[in-house]
């Protein structure tokens, strides 16, 4: 085991991970990109209730009935394993880099490092991801009839990502991020602090990713809704962030506030995402 006063920067407080030391930037994006993959696939069903849910626009999920199948649940499932793994492999790869820069910066090992590196990691990763959620949610909501008419779309409409790119990249993507890595790399080095080492048994990891999904969820789970509502819109012109969130909000005026219902979905996958990527470092 590392101790903390040998992985500490004499420039840094922050405790490099083991698993940092012993594998490259590329092996832990390879593993990163696996743990999420695998995760992704388990928990697809969530996210689909989760998107329709966000997106109905006739009280409860109705409108989607007819998608209420074993194979209606998985729609949108193949651009998710086509381009998720390459995605993955860019954000970890860019997350790291970035995080290991800017604790050499003005930034230091300070909160704001951990967000800012996570959301220059989704900008790095945008162009794998962007299409790949466009299509995946449009997918999920029945805006496409199959994969090869969404990926067709998308390819004879570019300006469907051009404008999904504020919504899903810059608000709600790398919000996402920022938060989670902020929380995950905190609380991290808060156990690292408390053990006086740089390695975490299995059930330290679980529980760190469990909770800094949870947290992460709800500060962002109001611009997921807004995002998802933007971008699975079937209007030629698509509403505008402050409109959609003026809709919701007057929509949840009448009836209970829904938004937080999507929270479950999150927190499984950030939380066994976080958890499957650092048992798949341990030694």
């Amino acid at each position: 085991m590392s101790s903390v006063s040998d992985d500490t920067e004499s420039s840094s407080h922050f405790v490099t991970p083991a698993s940092d030391v012993r594998l490259s930037a590329t092996q832990q994006a390879l593993a990163g990109s696996t743990a999420k993959g695998a995760t992704k696939l388990i928990l697809y069903p969530l996210d689909t209730f989760k998107s329709r849910r966000q997106a109905r626009r006739f009280g409860e999920l109705q409108e989607f009935r007819h998608l209420q199948t074993l194979r209606g649940v998985y729609r949108g499932i193949v651009p998710k394993l086509l381009l998720y793994s390459p995605y993955q492999a860019v954000y970890m790869s860019a997350y790291i880099t970035a995080r290991d820069h800017l604790l050499q910066g003005p930034l230091g090992d300070s909160v704001a490092t951990f967000a800012v590196a996570g959301a220059v990691a989704e900008v790095a990763g945008s162009a794998i991801r962007l299409p790949m959620e466009v299509a995946k949610l449009r997918l999920q909501l029945g805006a496409y009839s199959n994969s090869f008419q969404a990926f067709k779309d998308i390819l004879m409409n570019p300006w469907r990502l051009t404008r999904g790119f504020v919504p899903q990249t810059i608000m709600h993507d790398c919000s996402y991020s920022a938060c989670g890595w902020l929380f995950f790399e905190s609380g991290r080095q808060w156990l690292y602090s408390l053990r006086g080492s740089s390695n975490l048994p299995v059930y330290e990891n679980l529980l760190l990713g469990f909770a800094a999904g949870t947290l992460t969820s709800l500060v962002t789970n109001p611009f997921d809704v807004i995002k998802t509502r933007i971008i699975g819109s079937s209007s030629e012109t698509p509403p505008g962030i402050l409109s959609t969130a003026k809709s919701i909000w007057r929509a949840s005026a009448k009836t209970s506030p829904g938004s937080l219902r999507e929270l479950a979905s999150h927190t499984h996958d950030l939380g066994f995402s976080q958890f499957r990527r650092r048992q798949e470092l341990q030694p």
